[in-house]
């Protein structure tokens, strides 16, 4: 009698899923896993990338996939034209303005991908005065942990140009304007020690006692001669 009850309630349990009804899953769709589409995928550009006339610029396909299967073809169109089949083409422009890089797949099943991925790029003239800026970024090592004569570890390696899709396209200066502040006795913020000459010359900096605030400043510049500037507090753990 056990065994019986047990097994009523297992078949009371697959069917509740319905609300007890067999009839309410009778419209369910049948997917078919054979026909599911793949999706196209751009990576190696963002959407809206800028870049000077003449460059050339390298997209990848590679991140489209495919839920039943493999991505076994990639077609790019270059402003409604076919221009490769190839995985990772490499497309060189050579007239100022907006040109639209898309990409479609078909996978195993020959099936076409169920989107067309599509990124904007513009085109800078030769005598366009629209600057194409660098962006300075400051990494400080352990920067959670900045107690007194702790040794840390100024750096700008992940400053980037912005138009460094290109050959030759990088930063190639950095620097620094390093200040520590302390308080003096009447509570007043004053310039303690200027860390600067020891950054630049690529060594740690260490927390002094009374430093209670470090303010870096970082300009970087591009080989195009382009500039920017960051700025970052940190305080000390006193």
């Amino acid at each position: 009698m056990k065994k019986i009850l047990l097994s009523s309630l297992v078949l009371a349990a697959v069917f509740s899923g319905c609300g007890g009804s067999s009839s309410c899953c009778k419209d369910a769709p049948v997917v078919n896993a054979v026909g599911i589409p793949p999706v196209a995928t751009i990576t190696g550009i963002e959407d809206q990338t800028i870049i000077q006339l003449g460059q050339s610029v390298t997209v990848n396909g590679i991140a489209s996939s495919d839920r039943d299967g493999t991505v076994v073809a990639y077609k790019w169109m270059v402003d409604g034209k076919e221009v490769s089949t190839d995985k990772t083409p490499t497309f060189t422009f050579n007239t100022p303005g907006d040109h639209e890089v898309c990409l479609t797949v078909t996978d195993n099943d020959n099936n076409p991908s169920a989107n067309t991925e599509c990124k904007t790029i513009t085109v800078l003239g030769e005598n366009t005065n629209t600057p194409v800026l660098p962006t300075a970024v400051i990494d400080l090592s352990n920067d959670s942990d900045l107690s007194a004569y702790s040794l840390h570890t100024f750096s700008c390696a992940n400053s980037h140009d912005n138009d460094n899709l290109g050959s030759g396209d990088e930063i190639v200066e950095c620097k620094w304007d390093i200040q520590s502040y302390a308080i003096d006795e009447n509570g007043n913020e004053v310039p303690y020690r200027n860390c600067t000459e020891d950054v630049m010359s690529g060594h740690d900096i260490h927390v002094c006692p009374k430093a209670y605030k470090i303010v870096a400043k970082l300009t970087v510049t591009d080989n195009d001669g382009q500039t920017a500037t960051a700025t970052k507090e940190y305080f000390t753990n006193k």
